[in-house]
């Protein structure tokens, strides 16, 4: 679990450092090397630079606080390309709220949500091209993976591990770099994966643009006072 975070940190960095609103932009490798760290794996294991806050979860996978303002434009489907050549739509959400007592809270309404926006749409788990999703501990990247089934369940450490998830992988996961990289300003964030899942729809995200041009996309939010769970599906009108 450890490596595992280790290398979704590395690569969630990568893909921050190749945008220009993101909070933190200094690859580890760079970090690493500044501190005298040839192999950069060893500087995230190093408790002295990156030390650990709970049995799992190290200092570099909590989220990055940051200031930021996000906003997207709305309108029906069949005027959109009155404004844009290549308009987004909205296909579905799945919406759940549930208080903080209820064990596994975040499996559980992640679950729900996901098994909502399935049925409403008719989209499979195979059809998503990119996932996007809150991660303000880097941990709740793997929930939102496995329980959309967008990675087989037990495999997203190997995936993580293998670069897979990373902005240039098959299975890309957060490509402005998420929580912990791009930056956490609450609110604003989770319109934040909005505007990044439509520039990497539209082929827009230049050096982190990923190798596959996604068509469908899977959002997953998380978050505020009542414990909100949300996800939305995208897609490119044709």
């Amino acid at each position: 679990m450890d490596e595992a975070l280790n290398a979704i940190a590395v690569n969630n960095r990568r893909a921050a450092a190749h945008h220009p609103l993101a909070e933190l932009r200094t690859e580890y490798s760079e970090i690493a090397k500044k501190a005298g760290y040839d192999d950069v794996m060893a500087y995230m294991r190093s408790d002295e630079h990156n030390y650990k806050v709970t049995e799992y979860l190290r200092r570099d996978a909590m989220e990055a606080r940051a200031d930021g303002a996000a906003a997207c434009i709305v309108c029906p489907t069949e005027i959109a390309k009155q404004y844009c050549d290549k308009p987004i739509e909205i296909l579905g959400i799945g919406n759940c709220v549930l208080e903080a007592m209820t064990p596994h809270l975040e499996i559980v309404g992640t679950r729900e949500v996901f098994r909502q926006v399935y049925e409403v749409t008719g989209v499979k788990p195979e059809e998503i091209d990119l996932l996007m999703t809150n991660d303000f501990f880097m941990s709740s990247a793997f929930v939102a993976a496995e329980e959309s089934g967008y990675i087989p369940a037990g495999q997203v450490w190997d995936y993580a591990l293998a670069g897979r998830t990373a902005f240039d992988g098959d299975k890309p996961i957060n490509t402005n770099g998420g929580r912990c990289s791009f930056g956490h300003a609450h609110a604003a964030s989770g319109l934040a994966d909005i505007y990044e899942t439509v520039l990497q729809m539209r082929g827009l995200a230049n050096e982190r643009q990923v190798k596959k041009l996604p068509k469908t996309a899977l959002i997953r939010g998380f978050g505020g006072g009542s414990h909100n769970l949300c996800a939305i599906i995208l897609r490119t009108v044709e």
